[in-house]
């Protein structure tokens, strides 16, 4: 089952985050999944807010990648990581919901530059 498949099935039947799967499904250890998110709120807050992202990211581990290095200018250039350590999930999911932080795609593509046309390939031995 690819990762991504798996954030369908974090949830328990009594709303609690499983960590287990969670940390399957970023790509991650346990230990890194709790130093992020120790307590059950924060895996809740953490896999709301992944689930927003996933589909503007190439994978869940870029999802993960975005999370903790993406820098919100509106927010006075906090991670969402330091957004939810700070209890504003609701106010970083509102603004993630309209749009506005997902307008370019994660990781940002690096620009390609082309050769000048004189340039002749490398001699394969």
């Amino acid at each position: 089952m690819p990762n991504g498949l798996l954030l369908d099935h974090c949830l328990e039947p009594n709303g609690d985050v499983n960590a287990k799967i969670l940390a399957r499904a970023l790509g991650i250890d346990m230990f890194e999944l709790f130093r992020t998110a120790p307590t059950q709120r924060h895996l809740k807050d953490l896999y709301a807010i992944i689930c927003v992202v996933r589909p503007w990211t190439r994978s869940t581990s870029d999802s993960w990648a975005w999370y903790h290095a993406k820098r919100l200018d509106r927010f006075g250039g906090l991670t969402p990581a330091g957004m939810v350590e700070q209890d504003r999930c609701t106010e970083l999911k509102d603004f993630l919901e309209a749009g506005e932080a997902l307008a370019t795609p994660w990781p940002p593509a690096f620009p390609i530059h082309y050769a000048p046309k004189d340039v002749r390939p490398a001699a394969n031995g």
